[in-house]
């Protein structure tokens, strides 16, 4: 399989690298024409996202002209009034929602600067991340775009039995990934979870159009889901956490990554945009939160709190500190050696927590098997700490939940019962009532 364009940089006569596009000529067989999409290759991501929509244009702007070079008159029709079999004539059809093909609604319905984000951010005061945006947006081009059964399909004539086609292409959908060369490298079939991510982008631009009146019917009523098998996160047992602080750290950063994750709760959004002026008086205020694309903002759902730190975490926050670039009160913790005044990568954060599981006897075939990762040291917190006796609503302020039900998600209680301490206590329990019936 070909895809429809690749993009490759190309310097400009300024010296400027530009993202160029080679387009596919299916009658050809081969990428067979270069075009400049103008975008230039700068910033972290280097703009290419951009540069693709950009090329996607070119290749059905370059389709269609060979379509008009091969029919001359096919684009006249769209221009001139069209004669009804009464002589009588037409104007060209108003462009609505309903007319507008889904893929191109779907395309422009997830931006940063469509009429759904607008509404988010100005009515309800509840703005889209960057992040949510752009995975949807990308969803469509992958997902949503190459299913045939949407081709010529436009938002008014969506229906349920097209979209349950969809839902049987999306189960048995593999995840891709594409080579330089243009050729796409098949890898796992998504996940139900996945799916339904996918499936659940599509369903909010269609209920947004709904609920503007502008398609009369909802073709997403009563449409199931993609049966998803969920998995219980893993949490560590109280002597798994307890060898963070005995055995040796495979590095002083990830092992804090451990500690704050584990013994104080935190998110990695919100260990990333840790600084140091958030840390006094053995607490942490918990008052940013790191993203790509979108820098330092509050913690999830506005959580501020504030968590105690335990004598272990305050040992390697001194080393840390000890060790760093900077310690102005607006420095990052965890600040990047490579790109000072920003944080660690994600990548960092994922790949050093598998490292510092190994370290303390969690092998990575465990860690899937258990399903153990850098979220599960925040799970093992609340799980561990309302096993400490810790009260419900003390253990919901420190991790900043404000809903009960949210807390229990995070319990994994049969993860870590000590059988043995469980069964001691059955045992002195009865003996305590047999020698009570026998008193008696």
């Amino acid at each position: 399989m070909r895809y429809p364009f690749t993009l490759y940089r190309k310097k400009s006569k300024n010296g400027t690298n530009i993202w160029h596009a080679r387009i596919w000529d299916e009658a050809l067989q081969k990428y067979a024409y270069s075009r400049t999409t103008g975008v230039p290759v700068e910033g972290k991501k280097e703009r290419r996202r951009e540069a693709e929509d950009v090329a996607k244009k070119l290749y059905v702007e370059f389709n269609q002209q060979k379509t008009d070079t091969a029919n001359p008159t096919a684009t006249q029709p769209a221009v001139a009034a069209i004669q009804n079999p009464q002589g009588a004539t037409s104007s060209p059809q108003k462009a609505t929602v309903a007319n507008t093909p889904l893929i191109e609604y779907l395309s422009n319905f997830w931006t940063e600067t469509s009429e759904y984000a607008n509404f988010k951010r100005d009515v309800e005061k509840k703005a889209l991340t960057p992040y949510y945006v752009n995975m949807n947006h990308d969803d469509v081009r992958r997902h949503v775009e190459p299913f045939e059964g949407f081709n010529g399909v436009t938002v008014g004539k969506l229906s349920k039995a097209i979209l349950k086609k969809w839902l049987i292409w999306l189960a048995g959908r593999k995840t891709q990934r594409r080579k330089k060369d243009g050729t796409i490298i098949e890898g796992d079939t998504l996940s139900g979870r996945r799916a339904n991510a996918i499936l659940q982008g599509v369903r909010v631009a269609i209920r947004w159009a709904v609920d503007n009146e502008e398609i009369p019917t909802d073709p997403f009523r009563k449409l199931g889901e993609v049966t998803a098998e969920i998995q219980e996160k893993g949490v560590l047992t109280f002597e798994e956490r307890g060898k963070l602080t005995s055995e040796p750290a495979v590095d002083y950063r990830s092992r804090l990554v451990m500690l704050l994750g584990s013994y104080c709760g935190l998110r990695r959004g919100e260990m990333r945009g840790l600084q140091w002026g958030d840390i006094a008086d053995g607490l942490i205020t918990v008052q940013h939160n790191y993203q790509d694309k979108e820098g330092l903002k509050k913690p999830k759902y506005n959580s501020v709190r504030k968590v105690p730190i335990t004598s272990d975490v305050q040992a390697f926050l001194d080393l840390a500190q000890r060790k760093a670039l900077t310690i102005s009160p607006e420095s990052f913790v965890f600040e990047s050696p490579d790109m000072p005044g920003k944080p660690l990568s994600n990548n960092f954060f994922r790949g050093n927590v598998a490292k510092e599981l190994e370290s303390i006897g969690i092998p990575a075939t465990l860690q899937k098997e258990r399903v153990i990762t850098c979220h599960s040291l925040r799970h093992t917190f609340i799980t561990l700490a309302q096993l400490s006796g810790i009260s419900e609503v003390e253990v919901m302020a420190l991790a900043g939940h404000k809903n009960a039900k949210v807390t229990k998600k995070y319990t994994h209680v049969p993860q870590v019962i000590d059988f043995n301490a469980a069964r001691k206590k059955l045992e002195e329990a009865n003996r305590a009532t047999a020698q009570k019936a026998v008193n008696e």
